[in-house]
């Protein structure tokens, strides 16, 4: 299951406008590299036969159905601290640590 709140739809929404981008989002865990460390993201992607897709609003989200499995139901929020923003993606199950493939930011940023 793939929710998602009025404030982070209408945030990706106008992101996926003002970029031209595909209205197909997927959420994915970036398992290497700096993007790497146990937090799940968002890319723009077409949904396959091996994933679990929704449509919400004019926007369809998908996951691997394998990694369903793992993170269980997603909430996809849009958070504004003042210092930073940005699309937070929650899993309902506690995620695997992922070891990285460089040595820090450092290192490869």
């Amino acid at each position: 299951m793939i929710n998602i709140t009025p404030e982070a739809q209408s945030r990706l929404a106008k992101f996926l406008t003002d970029n031209k981008a595909s209205r197909n989002v997927r959420v994915f865990f970036p398992s290497s590299g700096c993007g790497g460390g146990g937090l799940l993201s968002l890319t723009v992607d077409e949904p396959n036969e091996a994933d679990f897709s929704v449509q919400i609003g004019d926007i369809v989200y998908c996951i691997n159905l394998k990694l369903q499995e793992v993170t269980g139901g997603v909430k996809i929020d849009f958070k504004d601290n003042g210092l930073d923003s940005g699309f937070v993606v929650d899993s309902e199950k506690i995620l695997p640590a992922v070891d990285s493939d460089c040595g820090g930011c450092s290192g490869c940023c």
